[in-house]
C-alpha cells in the first residue's frame, strides 16, 4: 500500500512540474497564457480565445491600436492589438496591470509574403501604407530603403531558422480590464 501511495505522489509531482504556464478555463474553452510562457505556448492557440495578464509597457502613440505587455523582467513582450470592439487603447493604461481577453493571431512571414511585399514597394507612385505588407505595424512611415532592408533581414532570419517561415504572434483584444 505504501508503494502505491508513493507512486501516486510521484505522478502528481510530475504533473505539477510539467505545467507549461497555460491553463484552460473549463467554462468557455479559453486558454490562459502567461507572459513568460507566451513565446513557447502561442503556436498552440492560433485563432483560439486566450486570456493573458501583464503590465502595459507601451501604447503606440501613432494610432493607439497596439500595446505591449510585460511581466517582471521585460525579457518577453506580448503584442496586443485592438479588435473589432475596441477602437484604441486608453493611454491611461500605461504602466497598469491589465487582463486581456482576445484571439491569438499569427503573422507568418515566408518567401511568398516577402515577394508580395517587395512587389508592392516596387510599384511607382503608390501609397505604400495602403499595401498589405507595410512592415512593422505602427511604423508605416519607414522609408522604402528601410523596408527593403527589413525584407532582406527577414530572408536571412528564415535561412538561419532552418524552417520556411517566421511566425510572429499577437493577441487581438476583445476586452481589456485593469487589474486592481
Amino acid at each position: 500500500m505504501k508503494k502505491l501511495y508513493a507512486i501516486i505522489l510521484l505522478m502528481g509531482a510530475i504533473l505539477v512540474s510539467c505545467n507549461t504556464g497555460t491553463k484552460k478555463d473549463a467554462s468557455d474553452n479559453t486558454a490562459t497564457i502567461t507572459v513568460a510562457s507566451f513565446d513557447t505556448a502561442a503556436y498552440r492557440y492560433v485563432e483560439k480565445p486566450v486570456n493573458i495578464e501583464g503590465t502595459v509597457t507601451h501604447i503606440c502613440k501613432h494610432s493607439g491600436k497596439r500595446m505591449f505587455l510585460a511581466d517582471g523582467n521585460d525579457s518577453v513582450l506580448v503584442e496586443i492589438t485592438t479588435g473589432p470592439e475596441i477602437t484604441k487603447f486608453d493611454e491611461t493604461l500605461m504602466g497598469s496591470r491589465v487582463k486581456v481577453s482576445g484571439i491569438l493571431k499569427e503573422l507568418r512571414i515566408d518567401d511568398k509574403y516577402l515577394n508580395e511585399w517587395e512587389a508592392e514597394l516596387k510599384k511607382p507612385a503608390e501609397n505604400h501604407e495602403a499595401g498589405v505588407h507595410t512592415g512593422q505595424k505602427g511604423h508605416e512611415d519607414q522609408t522604402a530603403d528601410d523596408k527593403f532592408a527589413q525584407i532582406n533581414a527577414y530572408r536571412d532570419q528564415i535561412k538561419a531558422s532552418g524552417t520556411d517561415h517566421l511566425s510572429f504572434y499577437s493577441i487581438e483584444a476583445t476586452s481589456v480590464s485593469e487589474v486592481k
